[in-house]
């Protein structure tokens, strides 16, 4: 994951090491000095490997963001890694391709979309109105006094942002007529509010799909059957909205029961955006054309049958799947740690699942620790998931020193 800031550039790379047990380490983080291309952070990289012993032989995969300097396919980091590790398979986060897929809208939100954002930036834009704003606000009694400020590089911004704005529409129509502003005459108009309470709702459900990406203890399997799952309601919401049904999107609903207003003026529009949206998806989340053969390394106790596996895998399956002893350890453990236990006796079969099970999905590790960052330093501990041993690191210290 790269980032720039201040003319800095830094690099975090996690790694996987493993002992019957999944350990989460983070090797190093490289601050780029100058140019950052595809090959000068494959050097920087390289070379930190080199000191620690590690070699590309021994590396699975990677996953990146889809900046160019990462997935470039001939001058990219991604080209490098492939010229002395064919083997290594390349991941795009699926939190990056969520957010990507997230971004079409019809022309008519877009405009809904946009003059939203220029009713914040109106109020937010001087200290003196968003003062007058929260005294507003107070005065009338709201459960909020501020609206959020949207940024387009914080992926659950959008959601934030429009819900506040449509809990504090009352507020903010009241404000801007006060000021004199234009902008006021659309939150007077109910199919533009109705507008805004779609994208309040369908902004809301993609934060938390978003969401549910995110977590240290996510692999392929888990989010590929999050963004199918999402990709199936995107599929029914559009039929349910052709009915002229809006139950699935709370604000919406409840704004068109309260004012009385038929769904019809804005169905065809939030019918053609959840399709457009459910196009987008599959453009960056592409139907497996066989997702049911990884089945066996979800449940091997339901799924035995995996006729795709090499003859003497599916022998070890068979016998795997009929030790009951294993099957009730089964639901106690992660599918990493299932799969490790069993390395010792069936070690092909293992190593064939955990070779699907340890690729990183996200770059969600990456996240966490930008989030966290100080102006000064990184601090890596605050990510790391290995206890310090505190006993033994006091007992090497001198108490108290003589003078």
């Amino acid at each position: 994951q790269a980032s720039k800031k201040k003319e800095k550039k830094s690099i975090r790379k996690i790694l996987f090491y493993c002992s019957m047990c999944v350990v989460l380490y983070q090797r190093c983080i490289i601050s780029m000095e100058g140019k950052c291309t595809g090959r000068d952070i494959f050097t920087q990289l390289d070379s930190d490997l080199e000191k620690a012993g590690l070699r590309w032989a021994s590396c699975v995969s990677v996953c990146t963001d889809g900046a160019a300097a990462m997935q470039g396919s001939r001058k990219g980091f991604k080209a490098c890694v492939l010229e002395v590790a064919p083997h290594v398979k390349f991941l795009h986060c699926m939190i990056h391709r969520e957010a990507l897929a997230s971004k079409c809208l019809e022309p008519e939100l877009c405009n809904v979309f946009q003059t939203s954002v220029k009713m914040v930036n109106f109020i937010k834009a001087r200290p003196v109105q968003s003062r007058l704003f929260a005294q507003l606000c107070h005065e009338m009694g709201s459960e909020h006094e501020a609206l959020l400020s949207h940024t387009e590089v914080r992926w659950l911004s959008r959601g934030k942002v429009l819900t506040r704005l449509f809990e504090l529409r009352e507020e903010v129509r009241i404000f801007l007529s006060d000021c004199g502003s234009p902008l006021a005459e659309h939150l007077s108009d109910p199919k533009w509010v109705a507008s805004l309470a779609y994208l309040a709702s369908i902004f809301d459900r993609l934060n938390i799909l978003n969401t549910s990406l995110q977590g240290p203890n996510a692999n392929v399997l888990t989010l590929s059957d999050k963004i199918t799952a999402f990709k199936r309601k995107l599929e029914r919401w559009a039929v349910r909205m052709d009915e002229g049904c809006a139950d699935m999107f709370p604000e919406l609903d409840d704004f068109m029961d309260s004012y009385d207003i038929s769904i019809g003026a804005l169905k065809n529009v939030i019918s053609s955006h959840l399709r457009s949206l459910c196009q987008s998806f599959n453009k960056y989340f592409p139907q497996e054309d066989a997702p049911e053969i990884h089945d066996w390394i979800r449940d091997p106790f339901a799924s035995s049958n995996a006729p795709h596996l090499p003859s003497e895998l599916q022998d070890a399956l068979l016998e795997l799947s009929s030790d009951r002893t294993l099957q009730s350890v089964f639901p106690t453990r992660t599918l990493e740690e299932f799969w490790l236990s069993v390395a010792p006796e069936y070690p092909a079969l293992a190593q064939a699942a955990t070779n699907v099970l340890y690729p990183f999905a996200s770059t969600y590790l990456c996240e966490k620790t930008f989030s966290l960052r100080r102006v000064e330093d990184d601090l890596r501990v605050s990510v790391s998931e290995i206890k310090p041993r505190i006993t033994l690191l006091c007992s090497k210290k001198q108490a108290q020193p003589s003078h």
